[in-house]
């Protein structure tokens, strides 16, 4: 597992077909961290083109409450520790600075259904900054 230094960026590829997806990174409690998806990045939801901020479409309105996280867009990027649904947060394209609550790995996922993976492609790229 990688402990960032300060400074030192890291950089890790997402995949939309992954359930969940490891980083190798170890976020420590208190420290803050820079999360920033760069340039023009896609990935799929079926045939829906998306970026790391994801999408919202009218007519899906009425499974916004199946999704892993309801209150954000489909395909945002999430972040998580420890595969945990308390240490669940959102980085979409850029996260300027977060601040870790808990310790442990870094896991990432688009924000979908959770039975919907298999209809899922896509990769990008995500550079991890520890800021403090």
């Amino acid at each position: 597992m990688i402990k960032l230094q300060i400074g030192s960026p890291s950089v890790t590829i997402i995949d939309a077909h992954k359930y969940w997806n490891a980083t190798g990174i170890y976020i420590e409690i208190g420290a803050s961290y820079r999360f920033e998806v760069e340039g023009e990045q896609f990935w799929y939801d079926a045939g829906i083109r998306s970026n790391a901020n994801g999408y919202t479409k009218l007519w899906l309105r009425w499974a916004e409450m199946f999704r892993r996280k309801p209150n954000e867009n489909w395909f945002s990027l999430i972040g998580n520790i420890d595969q945990s649904s308390e240490q669940e947060f959102l980085i979409g394209k850029k996260l300027e600075k977060h601040q870790a609550t808990s310790s442990g790995e870094l896991f990432c996922y688009a924000n979908d259904v959770p039975i919907m993976y298999f209809n899922n492609h896509g990769t990008l790229s995500l550079t991890i900054t520890r800021l403090s």
